[in-house]
C-alpha cells in the first residue's frame, strides 16, 4: 500500500517533571464513602476559573451487583454472613482447572463447568435458595436468598488503590492552557476550605501542585543558604559587618527588576524563574562589592565620605556597566532562541536580565545613599582621627 512516512525527532518536554496537573488523593476505609466525598469535592470545585475538566476515574467504572445480607434475618435461620457467602460463591464462582494438557509448545488448562453456570442471571441469584439446618428438627431446609438479603446495582472502580494500607481515590483537575497552576491551586484550596471532611478521611494534594510546592521550598532554602554564605564571605573580605549589609541591599533592587521583566514579557513566576532569582542574587552583589570596596579605599586615603562616594561613582561606573552588559549579552540568546526546550529556560534569563538592568541602575544611586546614612558615626570618627593627625 503506497504511503508517505515522515520521521521527526522531538526533545523531551521538561514540563513532565512537574506531573500531570493538580490531583487530590482522598484516603479512608470505606470505598463507597470515599466515592461520595470525591463527588462532593467535584461539585465544590465546579465553577473554579481555569479548570476545564474534573474527574475521579469513575468514567471507566463497571456496574456491580451487590448482595447485602441482613444479619437479623439470617440469624432467624441460624445462618451467618460467612455461610451465606460460601453458598453463593459456590454457585457463581468461575470454573477451576480440572487438569492440564501438555503439548510441545505450551500447557493447556482444561476446565469443567455445568451448562447451567453459563446461563446464570441476576434473577437466578435473587431466586437462589440457601440451605440451613432447622434448629428444632435438625433437618436441612432451604430459604430464598431474597428473604435474608437485599440486592442493588452500583458503580465500582476498575481497581482499588491503596497507599500505606489505606484505600484512596484520586480526583484529577485539567487546566486551561493559559492558566497558571499555582494561581488555580490557590483558588482550589480556597474553595475546599469550606468543605468539611468526615472524621477518619483525609484529603491531600499530589501531582504538579505538590511537586511545585516542594520545588519552591528547595529553591527558597537555596536562596537563604546562598545569602548567608555570601554575607560571611564578604565579612571576611571587608573585615566589617556593615559593608556587606549595605551590599546585600542590591538583592531586593534586582528582584524588583526581575519581577518587572516577567510582567513585561507576560511570563509566569515558575520554578525555573525562581532559580533565575537565585542566580541573580549571586550576580548583582558584584556591583555593590565593586562600589563599596572602592569607597572604603578612598576614605582610607583621607577623603571625606561624600568625596569618596562621588569619586567612586565616577571611577567605578564603567566597570559596573561593562560587567552587567557582558552578562546581559551572554543571556540574550536564551531569550530570543526558538530551539526546542528554550521555552523552559526563557523565564530564568528574563529574570536575570531584568534584574541586572534595573538593579545595576539603582545600585549606582541607592547603595551610595544607604552607605551615607549608615556610616554617619563612622565618618565623624574618621574625621576626628584625620584632624588629630594634622595637628601632630
Amino acid at each position: 500500500m503506497p504511503c508517505d512516512v515522515s520521521i521527526e525527532a522531538s526533545a523531551m518536554d521538561m514540563s513532565s517533571m512537574f506531573g500531570s496537573g493538580i490531583t487530590m488523593r482522598i484516603k479512608g476505609k470505606d470505598l463507597d464513602k470515599i466515592q461520595k466525598i470525591s463527588e462532593d469535592i467535584m461539585k465544590q470545585l465546579d465553577g473554579v476559573k481555569g479548570i476545564t475538566e474534573i474527574t475521579n476515574g469513575m468514567e471507566d467504572a463497571s456496574r456491580e451487583f451487590r448482595i447485602t445480607v441482613k444479619k437479623d434475618k439470617a440469624m432467624e435461620y441460624s445462618l451467618t454472613v460467612a455461610q451465606v457467602f460460601q453458598q453463593i460463591n459456590a454457585r457463581v464462582k468461575d470454573a477451576s482447572s480440572a487438569t492440564t494438557l501438555s503439548t510441545d509448545t505450551e500447557d493447556l488448562d482444561v476446565y469443567v463447568s455445568d451448562e447451567k453456570d453459563e446461563k446464570l442471571k441476576r434473577s437466578d441469584i435473587e431466586k437462589m435458595k440457601i440451605e440451613y439446618t432447622d434448629s428444632q428438627t435438625q433437618k436441612t431446609k432451604k430459604v430464598k436468598l431474597s428473604k435474608i438479603a437485599d440486592f442493588s446495582m452500583a458503580d465500582t472502580p476498575s481497581s482499588i488503590n491503596r497507599i500505606d494500607q489505606t484505600r484512596y481515590m484520586t480526583v484529577s483537575l485539567t487546566l486551561g492552557d493559559d492558566y497558571n497552576v499555582g494561581l488555580v491551586s490557590n483558588d482550589v484550596h480556597a474553595a475546599l476550605d469550606k468543605y468539611e471532611m468526615p472524621s477518619g478521611y483525609e484529603l491531600e494534594f499530589t501531582g504538579e501542585d505538590e511537586t511545585i510546592n516542594e520545588s519552591i521550598k528547595q529553591v527558597a532554602l537555596m536562596f537563604i543558604v546562598g545569602v548567608i554564605f555570601m554575607y560571611l564571605i564578604m565579612v571576611a573580605q571587608f573585615q566589617s559587618l556593615l559593608s556587606p549589609f549595605i551590599i546585600l541591599f542590591t538583592i531586593p533592587l534586582a528582584f524588583t527588576g526581575g519581577f518587572m521583566g516577567l510582567w513585561i514579557s507576560g511570563s509566569e513566576v515558575s520554578v525555573i524563574a525562581m532559580i533565575g532569582f537565585v542566580m541573580l542574587s549571586g550576580i548583582i552583589v558584584n556591583n555593590g562589592i565593586v562600589l563599596v570596596d572602592y569607597i572604603n579605599q578612598l576614605r582610607e586615603r583621607g577623603m571625606t565620605k561624600y568625596e569618596a562616594i562621588v569619586e567612586a561613582g565616577k571611577t567605578r561606573l564603567r566597570p559596573i556597566l561593562m560587567t552587567a552588559l557582558t552578562t546581559i549579552l551572554g543571556l540574550l540568546p536564551m531569550i530570543i532562541s526558538s530551539d526546542s526546550g528554550s521555552d523552559m529556560i526563557r523565564p530564568m534569563s528574563i529574570v536575570t536580565i531584568g534584574g541586572l538592568i534595573y538593579g545595576t541602575l539603582l545600585t549606582l544611586f541607592v547603595v551610595p545613599c544607604i552607605y551615607a546614612v549608615l556610616n554617619r558615626k563612622k565618618d565623624r570618627a574618621v574625621q576626628v582621627e584625620i584632624e588629630k593627625k594634622s595637628e601632630k
